[in-house]
């Protein structure tokens, strides 16, 4: 997997050198293979286009702990940004430019716009600046204290009905507005960053209130508005959605595009698929599916949650409890002509004198 050529993004480019660790260690090796992969996985979304360089070209070079601390000092004293891939936590544990392997793809989008952050800054001053936080709104997820995790899908929802498509609708952040929506949610305009966001699920919309406003800038480009559906609904919680329920049972209507709504957690995309694939076989509740799709309950509540949010699944009908059976006490069967008759049987049987 390769990142030599550069993304269909309209962001600036970036040059960054994966430096192959020298050794025979086997998961440094994967630990770069890692780290380029989210860069393949993300390419086109991510604020900057990144392009793989030799390390003398490179503004950011990526490296293995055991690289030779001579390289390291060459390379800082051009300039370069160094970040350091450490498979020994307790020797080199994660800090501002170490990502302890096997690191999630949201740590690496976030420290690449640190990383990028300190850049323009130092170009703005031509002096040295400590690294700088990444621009609002790409912080690390924290959700707003007794926020309801629904209210922004329930906003999207209500637009939907409303489908006023001649209306734009904005989000504001502590920089200004940063994500735009058309009325009928058909569209919504963000940068790459902010749309990177969305799908690592780095942006709390838990609480966001959208407010109307002018049309979006037009340098940015459009984007469906069932993929901010899916991420929003995907990403608001473990539990169903409140207007789904785990008696009634789902069918599948059709598949979601997967090449547009990717996901960078290879083992979450996996759970998706095959959920999705044991719906294709049938309506099922949300017991049943984790069962059939050897999933967690909390993967099929999320995955049901997007499915609905899109339209691409249909109740088809609700699961009754079956009845409770009424314990009876088993009653001994009564012999024919009563119990006289039933002793001179008896006694005839065994050939012994009568009453």
């Amino acid at each position: 997997m390769s990142t030599q050529s550069s993304s269909a993004g309209s962001g600036p480019e970036r040059r960054i050198a994966l430096i192959k660790p020298s050794g025979g260690e086997e998961q440094a090796a994967h630990a770069v293979q890692l780290f380029d992969s989210v860069l393949w996985v993300f390419k086109g979304t991510t604020r900057s286009n990144w392009i793989t360089t030799p390390a003398a070209s490179a503004d950011i070079v990526v490296v293995h702990h055991s690289e030779p601390a001579n390289n390291l000092d060459r390379w800082t004293q051009q300039g370069k940004h160094i970040v350091v891939l450490s498979t020994d936590e307790k020797r080199h544990p994660a800090g501002p430019r170490t990502l302890v392997y096997p690191f999630p793809a949201v740590q690496v989008l976030s420290m690449l716009e640190r990383v990028e952050a300190e850049m323009e800054t130092r170009a703005s001053t031509h002096t040295p600046t400590p690294a700088a936080p990444p621009p609002a709104p790409l912080k690390e997820k924290a959700s707003k204290a007794g926020a309801d995790p629904w209210s922004f899908v329930e906003a999207l929802r209500t637009l939907r009905t409303v489908n006023n498509g001649s209306l734009w609708l904005m989000c504001k952040g502590a920089q200004g507005p940063f994500l735009w929506l058309r009325g009928d949610v058909g569209r919504y305009v963000c940068d790459g960053a902010t749309a990177a966001a969305i799908r690592a699920d780095t942006l709390d919309l838990s609480g966001l209130a959208l407010q109307k406003g002018t049309p979006p800038p037009g340098n940015l480009p459009a984007r469906p508005g069932d993929e901010l559906f899916w991420f929003a609904t995907y990403h608001a919680s473990t539990s169903l959605a409140p207007w789904l329920n785990d008696k009634t049972l789902y069918r599948l209507i059709r598949w979601p595009d997967f090449g547009r709504l990717r996901v960078a957690d290879a083992v979450e995309l996996t759970a998706q698929l095959r959920i999705v694939a044991a719906l294709e076989t049938g309506a099922a509740t949300l017991g049943k599916l984790a069962a059939q799709a050897q999933a967690s309950v909390d993967q099929v509540a999320r995955t049901l949650n997007a499915l609905a949010s899109c339209a691409l699944i249909e109740a088809a009908q609700v699961v009754s409890p079956p009845p409770k059976a009424t314990r009876t006490e088993p009653s001994a069967p009564t012999p024919t002509g009563g119990f006289k008759q039933f002793l001179r049987n008896m006694r005839k049987h065994l050939r012994i004198g009568g009453l």
